[in-house]
């Protein structure tokens, strides 16, 4: 038979265990919810620049403040609005007209929407397997306040992901 000391000393393992799943998950989901909001604001800016690329080429010439070193603005006009230059890679530029930039930047805002997709499907998991972990650390300590030990699962990793 199993003395109260050595109860006691797996309860107190059983609840370690659980609380540093609990860090460690929790831990991983700001991890992700950083990314998640990341990636979000990636998609706006690809958004918004497709929105001013189709506006762009509607007039031939427009009215801007052009910079003249750091501090130093003065009125311009913005020609060749019809011409982007886009950056397809490691420092791999080339020259797109603005229709077939809007084309690059809806494919590319496609695949940013996807992950975001993904990264919220990881951080609804995470949450779900915080509330998991809270449920058995409750548990644990019910149990253990019972004098019923706390013994049960093992804090566990993360799961289906």
């Amino acid at each position: 038979k199993s003395s109260p000391a050595a109860m006691a000393s797996a309860s107190e393992q059983h609840t370690r265990a659980i609380l540093g799943a609990v860090q460690r998950v929790g831990e991983q989901k700001r991890d992700r919810e950083g990314a998640l909001a990341r990636m979000r604001a990636c998609l706006e800016e690809y958004e918004a620049l497709g929105a001013t690329l189709t506006a762009l080429p509607e007039r031939v010439e427009r009215p801007a403040m052009v910079p003249l070193g750091k501090l130093a603005l003065f009125p311009g006009t913005l020609r060749h609005t019809n011409e982007v230059t886009v950056l397809l890679g490691e420092n791999l530029f080339a020259l797109r007209s603005a229709s077939q930039a809007v084309g690059i930047a809806e494919r590319r805002a496609e695949f940013v929407a996807a992950q975001v997709q993904s990264l919220e499907e990881e951080v609804r998991e995470l949450g779900s397997e915080l509330e998991k972990l809270g449920a058995m650390h409750t548990l644990g300590l019910d149990r253990g306040s019972e004098g019923g030990g706390g013994g049960g699962k093992g804090g566990g990793g993360k799961g289906g992901g």
